[in-house]
């Protein structure tokens, strides 16, 4: 394996409070290659103790929870080296995984991004054109790992800061698609990615509010935004039916600590129809 190809990517992590999940990712990972963290929990100790254990690790720590785009846009910025490589801090990948994606890249001039093969995901509706290499055009692909080429990156104006959390990537992958940068996914590389578990145990359910709230808010800003204010009313109209319905099920039922959970989600979506910013944050204890 070439360290001196490894030199030329900078691997990024978007955090909150995912001391736990880092710590085995990074173990994992080639210490030859750097390593920046946008922690946004204001946890200057957590700071400490990564940088200290992972000499290749840089923590960032924003004065404000930025989210996933701006987060991602912050850090950007700063990095100097010609590929970022994005990663959730729940994915299971390694150097020699890392180290194909980069060799792919190198192969190709014109890409939004080049994603692995999620473990389970499927495929059929969204590959765009196979290709016998094993680097598929896709429409979309799970942004738990993306691999950027740096200037591509900045022509298409990095990600759009109004998304604090989901459908980000949709909408760049949507902007690189139509300016002819195509998505890829390289089937020879195959990961498997927590989801939600990127977030530690004890804010578990603090985290699926802000989840509900954030995934409604940003579904119909994106559709919105790319397809007119009736199209994001229409595709959004039966999360408003579910979430109504789920809460009379809750009353019915005495299930009132559920009732919080699908309230964010109407709450998300009344705030995206008024062209309200998106608000919700962690509440810690």
């Amino acid at each position: 394996m070439n360290n001196k190809f490894l030199k030329e990517l900078c691997i990024l992590i978007v955090s909150y409070e995912s001391e736990k999940k880092i710590n085995l990712l990074l173990k994992n990972i080639s210490k030859n290659i750097s390593i920046l963290i946008v922690e946004n929990s204001r946890n200057f100790k957590l700071k400490t103790k990564i940088e200290k254990k992972f000499k290749n690790v840089n923590v960032l720590i924003p004065k404000d929870n930025l989210g996933f785009a701006n987060s991602l846009n912050f850090a950007t910025k700063k990095i100097k080296k010609k590929y970022i490589m994005y990663m959730d801090s729940d994915v299971n990948i390694n150097t020699k995984s890392i180290y194909r994606l980069l060799t792919e890249a190198k192969k190709v001039k014109r890409f939004g991004a080049i994603t692995p093969k999620i473990y389970k995901q499927n495929y059929k509706d969204l590959i765009t054109k196979k290709n016998k290499n094993g680097m598929h055009e896709v429409s979309y692909n799970t942004g738990c790992v993306m691999l950027f080429k740096t200037e591509i990156l900045k022509k298409m104006n990095y990600f759009d800061n109004s998304f604090f959390l989901y459908f980000e990537e949709l909408d760049y992958y949507k902007r690189c698609i139509e300016a002819k940068y195509p998505i890829f996914m390289y089937d020879k590389v195959t990961i498997t990615h927590g989801l939600s578990a990127s977030i530690d145990v004890e804010l578990r359910d603090e985290y699926r509010k802000i989840r509900n709230w954030h995934y409604c808010w940003s579904k119909f800003f994106y559709y919105k935004k790319h397809f007119g204010y009736l199209t994001g009313l229409s595709k959004t109209l039966p999360n408003i039916i579910k979430s109504i319905k789920k809460i009379l099920i809750c009353i019915l039922k005495f299930k009132f600590k559920k009732i919080p959970f699908f309230y964010a989600e109407l709450e998300g979506l009344f705030c995206s129809y008024l062209n309200i910013r998106p608000f919700y944050r962690i509440k810690k204890s």
